[in-house]
């Protein structure tokens, strides 16, 4: 964490000393040297930092940089606040004559700060941190020592059963006479090494293979005593050859060897993709169907060593299967779930669910319980009071906390940041890469966008398994996402050891007692404070989670200083009356705010005359209402690049010269539309349309906009939303000029009656398209399934009023996703055979007149069913049709 801050206050430098070059003009010579001084301790923060968990004292020393570099940044962002500010004429007077003092202090300052990091760079040698670099990369190598695949344990197997029998027949495909390399993927204690194992030990592979070998590669290794572990292991004689083989000639030896068999090796611990660069070299490929198997925790090592082949991702545990080994590990023996014992049963699931389902977590807890009396007050006092960083749980959070410590420094921040959201939110990956790059942990990189380079990040994370997709958006990146348990204790942890949050939650120890400390972030989740001015003037980020908006409790912010807030770089509120914040003092000017969130809140008409912004990047005021019909921003604010706004009141600010605009939703066509055609670089754009088509103001406004479409070439994502009575002014997208770059359409209204709907007025490179009150009286389904690119295909409420669905042979070849929501009048539906051949989700909601699925059988791809609200002849069907077995989730909600 002290690279990464250090590399983020290195930029903020250079960007400021070019931006301020003539405000600054009197100290560039002080700051070009304390950069200097910065560069030389950043060259051996590397090394430092994988000492600082065996030594107290470098430790202390990287903290001491960390804390600097914070320093750095203080000093300059309250200078800027200072210079940036937009005062009135008067006070720009004033403060034009006070800067000479100013520009004095902040060389006081910087001189100050450079003294104290030259002794910091001095002391370095007294505690013996170097830097890193090839010459001694492999300093700390283990000798070689032959290693076998660990027993495990049977009676600690859960869940896996189903995951190796999919695992050994990829194994077995002859059809594959590629030497295929299939990667189990998961973070650390999940049973990678598990499933490998049991994998390694099936008859029915002792059987295929000519010979099997199993190697522990683990995160430091030398690949010639990897590969004389392979050829020894399947040659045993070569061991005891004389002339002994050369490190030269083993990697010829090794593939001379195993050209000759069909092998299967499997590679334990993989860290880096980098790793199986050099393990390829002794691996050939005899053309005669062997196999590779990786353990990893990363999706990279995947890729890089079989790209035609998808990692098998290894999922956590159910909430039955977690109780299941629980019990196994705390009785040491197998339980029947009917033989639970009852008083336990209640416990063992709150216990069972702070480990989210890893198994490693439940095995470890399983050993606590074991050493205790079975009874309800000794496991509920061990749920309560059980803390996964003592030595109970040290075993645990060794592992997790080795997922964490293998990130790059610049996926840290990222990563902790994920400890600032409540347990169990579903937290935005838009929003949350947003809060990133308004931090400044996403560099620029000229190859790519920061959006692009915030997405490689959120993606890495997820590829680590840190992170946890729960559902992706229509271009497949993740859309919501969420923590398990123990990584989100393992995040707070690190976060709080290293300054860089602090979360405040009922659950914490803190929010009874807060103590005056100054957080650098601060995270409140659901809690009431009892103190004014816990925020000193260098907090950088708050984040408030409220209680349920018509809730009567307080959540206490109104009695945050919030004039102290100055350098805000981050700031959300959710679920919150902001009607509480009329009376606040605010700071005159919120120089550094780049992300203001602001979801779900009640916001008065005033509220934003208390803003000043000079740097917003984005403004989210999603699912937000208000007494008012408008809610005006009259500001220009040239570097804003996202605006959600909400479909219950229109959201203005001045649009023209906003040039750097990439999403803008539920812009109302009362704006001045016109203003837009300077916008583009959008890449969203949803408008929400109101009035008549017969209206000839209405038709002038569709033309002005049609004329700022011109003008959008990288628009990917378009929509429509009619406001109250009245129809579309849609006949498809033909006619706009941005028609085949469309991506993603959603259209929220109703069509001009008896509208022909030909298949052009589709872009052509649709990938998802929703309707919702189109009231379609003609099956639409003819047309729309020969959208050769569509993906994901969303008919919303009232979107079809026929009474019959008719999906033909060949139709949607690429259709994955499809979701019927009230359709009212549908009774009947017909796939034919050869339909849909790719449809893998299908979800149907409040269609009370459907009285039986189509022939599912048909969509041999089909592995997810939702059915919410069905008729109770669909239900009973349902229930009948053994069919749906084959399916492997059919939940359904009646309706009562």
């Amino acid at each position: 964490m002290a690279e990464s801050a250090v590399g983020y206050v290195l930029q903020k430098l250079a960007d400021t000393l070019l931006k301020k070059a003539q405000e600054l003009q009197a100290v560039s010579g002080q700051i070009e040297q304390m950069q200097k001084e910065l560069r030389l301790i950043q060259a051996y923060l590397r090394d430092a930092d994988s000492k600082s968990h065996k030594n107290e004292s470098v430790k202390e020393w990287v903290k001491q940089v960390r804390d600097i570099a914070h320093r750095i940044e203080d000093v300059i962002d309250t200078f800027l606040v200072v210079i940036e500010e937009n005062h009135p004429w008067y006070r720009k007077i004033y403060m034009w004559l006070k800067k000479p003092c100013k520009i004095y202090k902040l060389s006081g300052d910087l001189n100050e700060i450079t003294q104290d990091l030259k002794k910091i760079y001095q002391r370095r040698i007294d505690l013996g941190i170097t830097i890193l670099g090839a010459d001694n990369e492999q300093i700390g190598l283990v000798p070689y020592r032959p290693t076998k695949p660990t027993d495990v344990d049977e009676s600690e197997v859960v869940g896996l059963e189903n995951d190796k029998q999919n695992i050994i027949k990829q194994l077995l495909d002859t059809n594959i006479s590629r030497r295929m390399v299939l990667s189990i993927v998961g973070t650390g204690g999940l049973g990678k090494t598990t499933l490998a194992l049991k994998v390694f030990k099936s008859a029915e592979l002792e059987r295929h293979f000519n010979c099997r070998t199993w190697v522990s590669i683990s995160q430091k290794f030398n690949i010639n005593d990897i590969f004389r572990k392979i050829l020894y292991s399947i040659e045993p004689t070569m061991e005891n050859r004389n002339p002994p083989i050369t490190d030269e000639n083993l990697p010829a030896e090794l593939q001379k060897s195993l050209t000759s068999k069909r092998y299967l090796i499997i590679l334990d611990d993989v860290w880096r993709d980098s790793d199986w660069e050099q393990l390829k070299n002794g691996l050939p490929d005899p053309k005669n169907a062997s196999r590779v198997i990786i353990t990893s925790r990363s999706g990279d090592v995947a890729r890089a060593a079989d790209c035609n082949t998808p990692p098998y991702k290894l999922r956590y545990l159910n909430d039955d299967e977690s109780i299941a080994l629980l019990f196994r590990k705390a009785f040491q023996q197998h339980i029947q779930p009917e033989n639970y014992p009852r008083d336990l049963l209640n416990v063992a699931e709150k216990l069972s669910k702070k480990c989210g389902g890893l198994p490693l977590a439940l095995v470890v807890l399983g050993g606590i319980l074991s050493r205790k009396e079975r009874n309800y007050t000794a496991w509920n006092t061990t749920e309560e009071t059980l803390d996964w960083h003592d030595e109970a749980g040290k075993k645990c959070s060794q592992v997790l906390a080795m997922s964490y410590e293998d990130l790059p420094y610049e996926l840290k921040p990222c990563f902790l940041y994920f400890a600032s959201f409540p347990e169990d939110h579903k937290i935005s990956g838009v929003h949350v890469t947003s809060m990133w790059m308004a931090e400044g942990f996403v560099p620029k990189d000229s190859a790519r966008t920061m959006e692009d380079r915030a997405e490689r990040y959120l993606q890495e994370l997820v590829q680590r398994c840190l992170i946890q997709v729960t559902k992706k958006s229509w271009n497949g990146y993740c859309k919501y996402c969420t923590m398990h348990d123990l990584l989100r204790d393992l995040a707070i942890t690190k976060a709080k050891e290293e300054n860089f949050f602090t979360v405040f939650s009922k659950e914490g120890k803190d929010v009874n007692q807060l103590p005056a400390i100054k957080p650098r972030r601060a995270a409140l989740q659901f809690s009431t404070l009892t103190q004014d001015g816990v925020y000193s003037e260098n907090t950088r980020s708050l984040l408030c989670f409220g209680f349920d908006l018509f809730s009567s409790k307080d959540c206490g912010f109104s009695k945050l200083n919030y004039s102290s807030f100055s350098l805000l770089r981050v700031l959300t509120l959710q679920n919150v009356d902001m009607t509480e914040f009329t009376q606040r003092q605010w700071p005159k000017g919120l120089v550094h705010l780049r992300y203001l969130g602001l979801r779900y809140c009640y916001i008065p008409k005033d509220l934003f005359k208390k803003f000043s912004f000079y740097n917003l990047e984005t403004i989210d005021l999603d699912g937000s209402f208000s007494a008012e019909d408008t809610i005006v921003l009259d500001v220009l604010i040239p570097t804003l690049k996202h605006v959600y706004g909400s479909w219950r009141f229109d959201f203005r600010l001045k649009w023209n010269q906003h040039t750097n605009l990439q999403t803008l939703e539920y812009v109302s066509t009362e704006t001045e539309i016109v203003e837009l055609a300077c916008c583009i670089n959008l890449r969203t754009l949803v408008i929400r349309f109101e009035g008549s088509i017969d209206n000839e103001r209405v038709q002038q406004m569709w033309r002005c906009f049609e004329a700022v479409l011109r003008r959008t070439e990288q628009l990917v994502y378009f929509g429509i939303v009619q406001r109250g009575i009245g129809l579309l002014p849609f006949g498809g997208t033909t006619d706009l000029p941005c028609h085949g770059k469309i991506q993603n359409l959603y259209l929220n209204g109703e069509w001009i009656r008896d509208i022909c709907v030909p298949s052009e007025m589709f872009p052509p490179n649709l990938t998802k398209l929703t309707l919702y009150c189109s009231k379609l009286e003609e099956d639409p389904m003819p047309i729309l399934e020969k959208l050769l690119s569509l993906r994901i295909l969303r008919l919303g409420t009232v979107s079809y009023v026929g009474i019959k669905l008719i999906c033909s042979t060949g139709g949607f070849p690429n259709l994955e996703k499809l979701r019927l929501i009230e359709l009212p009048n549908l009774c009947h539906w017909d796939i034919e055979e050869g339909a849909m051949p790719v449809l893998r989700h299908l979800g149907i909601d409040g269609c009370e007149r459907l009285n039986a699925l189509p022939e599912l059988q048909k969509v041999p791809t089909l592995q997810e069913l939702e059915v919410n609200y069905p008729s109770d002849e669909l239900r009973e069907s349902m229930q009948g049709d053994k069919d749906l077995h084959k399916i492997k989730h059919v939940p359904f909600v009646r309706k009562e």
